[in-house]
């Protein structure tokens, strides 16, 4: 689906949200029932089956961390039928979306859109987290689990591109203000409801939206808990509306709904896009910010790194205005103090350094120790960032010995790995945790659409016994 396919008239072409009588929730809740109903592509089966193995990586590797621990010890007494992934026993649905999705989010390893609202900002930490409870509460098949993951980034995928950039600008989190609707559409097809159920979940959901930015400059936990909130809140929504609770029509573009209410303005008419959303985002490589994953990448593979800490004297570091390389967002362009974990995966300067000295950048274990990484904190102090409209990358370091290293260019394609890729990856991540059964999980992702019961490949990330992932996480 493109959003040219939702417009004020309810027909094919130009987008309308800002017709109060658009009914866009039901309109969009029509065209996500049928997507679900119909045949997928086989680009968007093996897209939703990559998002799908590389989440599970990313909840493995960050299960030991203390946020992922912290929710699951207040939720732990939930007793229910579903799984959290790496840990034992089972919860009720909606603590286990919540402990997964956080624990999806802890490393910052998630997918991600090309930054603001756009395919759902991080949907790879709310969407599946829901998919994964409502699957394993009915008994869903590995089909429908599918089905639901591609609908749940697609509502978010075309909200995104619909809503109003205001909603940013206002300082709500783009994650936490789609991510209940993402959760709910998904979570809404497996508790089989109809369009209009659909609809009302997608709405609902929206009056749960929230989450700022401010725990970025802190470093605190919030930001991780977001994605949690997310994923419970769109269960419930989804619960809400299959037991029949109606919603306002218009609530997503009338005078007091959901784009008015939090971007002060009634949307925008973007350009469409090909495919389905679960095909269009990237995926990270570095355990840090979106904004900082080209920049690392260039780094590695045209600097002569690691260099000596004490051969650096200054480092100017360029970096393009866009959503994907800015520095704007809360965290990435602050200096330090860098105390946490959080601030650390931030900052566009001490990801740098790090980068620079040779540290290991694609380990979320590194930015939970680097509090005593003395030489990096340094080595940030130096670097000068500066935001151009130059349409790249840039980086030059001035050495000591009247040396100048620089380096540019295009590095965007970091965020777009091969399914070889994110496999290999997913093995590193999980292969300490899950032990022979790592390679049942992949096979059992790769035949997920015949399966007859999920609950089939959910039984594999659930140890009988307290897991290697609850004291050490894995890069």
């Amino acid at each position: 689906m493109t959003v040219g396919e939702i417009d004020a008239a309810g027909a094919p072409g130009r987008p309308g949200p800002a017709d109060p009588g658009a009914r866009l929730a039901d309109r969009l809740g029509g065209e996500l029932y049928q997507l679900a109903c119909a045949a997928l592509p086989a680009a968007t089966i093996g897209a939703a089956k990559d998002r799908l193995l590389h989440v599970i990586g990313v909840t493995l590797a960050s299960s030991g961390l203390p946020v992922p621990a912290a929710a699951w010890q207040a939720v732990r007494a939930d007793d229910g039928p579903c799984t959290v992934i790496g840990r034992p026993g089972r919860l009720s649905a909606a603590s286990a979306a919540f402990a997964n999705a956080v624990a999806a989010h802890s490393s910052l390893l998630e997918d991600c859109g090309p930054g603001g609202l756009s395919e759902g900002s991080h949907p790879g930490t709310y969407v599946p987290a829901a998919a994964f409870a409502a699957a394993e509460q009915v008994g869903a098949s590995g089909a429908d689990l599918l089905a639901a993951v591609v609908v749940g980034y697609e509502a978010v995928g075309v909200l995104g591109g619909i809503a109003p950039v205001s909603i940013v600008a206002r300082r709500f989190r783009p994650l936490g203000v789609l991510g209940p609707i993402g959760a709910a559409a998904a979570a809404a097809m497996l508790y089989g409801c109809d369009r209009r159920q659909l609809a009302a979940a997608i709405s609902i959901a929206a009056n749960t939206a929230a989450g700022y930015g401010q725990g970025f400059v802190a470093g605190s936990t919030e930001p991780y808990l977001h994605a949690g909130f997310a994923a419970r809140n769109g269960l419930l929504a989804a619960s809400l509306a299959a037991a029949g609770c109606a919603a306002a029509p218009d609530s997503l573009e009338g005078p007091y709904g959901f784009f008015q209410t939090y971007g002060g303005d009634a949307g925008r008419i973007p350009p469409g896009h090909a495919g389905h959303a679960v095909t269009r985002l990237g995926t990270k490589k570095f355990a840090a910010c979106l904004q900082n994953q080209e920049t690392l990448s260039l780094i590695q593979a045209r600097l002569p790194v690691p260099l000596a800490p004490e051969a650096v004297r200054r480092v100017a570091l360029f970096r393009p205005a866009t959503p994907s390389n800015g520095t704007a967002s809360p965290g990435v362009g602050t200096g330090p103090p860098y105390d946490t974990m959080l601030q650390r995966q931030m900052s566009a300067r001490f990801t740098a350094a790090a980068a620079l000295l040779g540290r290991p950048v694609d380990d979320v274990r590194y930015f939970e120790a680097a509090g005593d990484d003395d030489d990096v904190a340094t080595l940030a102090a130096l670097i000068e960032l500066h935001s151009t409209d130059d349409p790249v990358v840039r980086i030059d370091v001035d050495l000591r010995d009247g040396t100048r290293l620089t380096a540019a260019g295009d590095m965007s394609a970091v965020l777009f790995p091969t399914s070889r890729e994110i496999t290999d990856r997913f093995r590193g991540r999980a292969a300490s945790v899950l032990g022979p059964a790592t390679q049942d999980v992949i096979s059992l992702i790769g035949q997920l659409e015949r399966l007859p019961a999920a609950a089939s490949l959910l039984s594999v990330l659930r140890p009988a016994t307290r897991s290697h992932a609850e004291t050490e996480a894995v890069p």
